[in-house]
């Protein structure tokens, strides 16, 4: 979906900055998107979005080099992982889809302010509809790994998040 949106936005000669766990899978995409739309000005940064420390560096880099951030799409998602924490001490999949997208949102959100009109958009799933809140799932604990369980949780705290930021955000043009 990620290659997609980029795709999109280069066609719309936009400026775009992929953010990538793995770096060959990013100057792939990154090769293919200028090819295809002739855009150049497309830029690949390295992230994992389950690693918090990584999530503030890159953060960092992005509120050094850019001066207006217009579109933030948070689309890194991971489905039927099993059982694992991360250094940080969070259950991966939660880190995955929605710790690391939310703090990386929060961590950016005044270069959004400051570009309006801009927009976050978070990739979610229907699935939402099939989880439900419980914060010890955070650090791995109350969950039950079969189908898509953990990841409808974490869907639905992403669908929470959002509409609250939508919520404080309303009328400010972002």
């Amino acid at each position: 979906i990620g290659k997609f949106i980029a795709l999109d936005f280069a066609r719309r000669g936009a400026r775009v900055i992929l953010a990538c766990r793995s770096e060959s899978r990013g100057k792939a995409a990154l090769n293919e998107i200028q090819q295809i739309t002739g855009n150049q000005d497309i830029h690949l940064r390295i992230v994992d979005v389950s690693s918090m420390d990584s999530v503030r560096a890159f953060a960092k880099r992005i509120l050094e080099e850019e001066k207006a951030l217009h579109i933030l799409v948070n689309n890194a998602a991971v489905s039927g992982l099993p059982k694992q924490m991360t250094k940080d001490g969070f259950e991966a999949s939660f880190a995955t889809n929605h710790l690391g997208p939310f703090l990386l949102t929060n961590l950016l959100l005044d270069l959004i302010k400051r570009s309006a009109p801009a927009r976050i958009v978070t990739v979610s799933s229907v699935n939402h509809k099939r989880g439900k809140v419980d914060f010890t799932h955070f650090h791995g604990q109350n969950l039950v790994y079969q189908m898509d369980q953990v990841y409808n949780h974490t869907k639905l705290h992403n669908i929470i998040c959002t509409n609250e930021l939508a919520r404080r955000l309303q009328g400010t043009g972002r």
